[in-house]
Order: C-alpha cells, then sequence, then structure tokens
C-alpha cells in the first residue's frame, strides 16, 4: 500500500491486490497513529540529536511499514511484503521525491 495522509484523513494511492479488506479494516486506526507518530517527532530529533528525521520502519511477519512524516499531520505510508529485499537508502530516496 502506498498512501499519503493529512489530519483529516488519508488517500491510497495504491493498494495492491489481495489487500483492499486489511486496508477497510484498518486505515482509520493505522492514520491516527501516523498523526501521532508525526506529533513526536521533534522529540525523537532532539532525542537522538542526528538531524532531521527522515523515516521510521515497523517490520511484522506480514509486512513492513515505512512512515515519513513530512509535519505534524501530514506525510506518506509505504507498506511492503516483509521479504521484499529493498535497497533502504534508494527506496527512502524515491518515497521522498514523492512528498
Amino acid at each position: 500500500m502506498v498512501a499519503t495522509y493529512d489530519r483529516d484523513g488519508y488517500d491510497p494511492v495504491y493498494v495492491a491486490p489481495g489487500a483492499e479488506e486489511r486496508v477497510r479494516s484498518q486505515a482509520e486506526r493505522v492514520h491516527d497513529e501516523l498523526v501521532l507518530q508525526g506529533l513526536g517527532r521533534g522529540h525523537l530529533e532532539e532525542l537522538f540529536a542526528a538531524g532531521d528525521l527522515h523515516c521510521s520502519i515497523h517490520r511484522f511477519d506480514d509486512l513492513t511499514a515505512f512512515h515519513f512524516a513530512v509535519g505534524e499531520f501530514s506525510g506518506l505510508f509505504v507498506s511492503v511484503d516483509s521479504d521484499a529485499d529493498l535497497p533502504l537508502a534508494t527506496f527512502s530516496g524515491t518515497c521522498k521525491e514523492h512528498l
């Protein structure tokens, strides 16, 4: 799945065939969590003192989720199959180009 989001909701850009039901049942709660993570972005940047936070990753049995927070209330969410072998720097750079 690829989706942009803002304070008011999310906009699916791509949903993989077969993932539609998961998106319908989970998307609102995931959206709420992404907004909360965006609100905490400044805290993480201060805590790590390593510059701007570009992406967070959550790896699960069935998928790997990438969260690119642009501001407190907006960003990009991308999930891929957990067995996908992605070159992280290239992948995250490509995602950031679409923000």
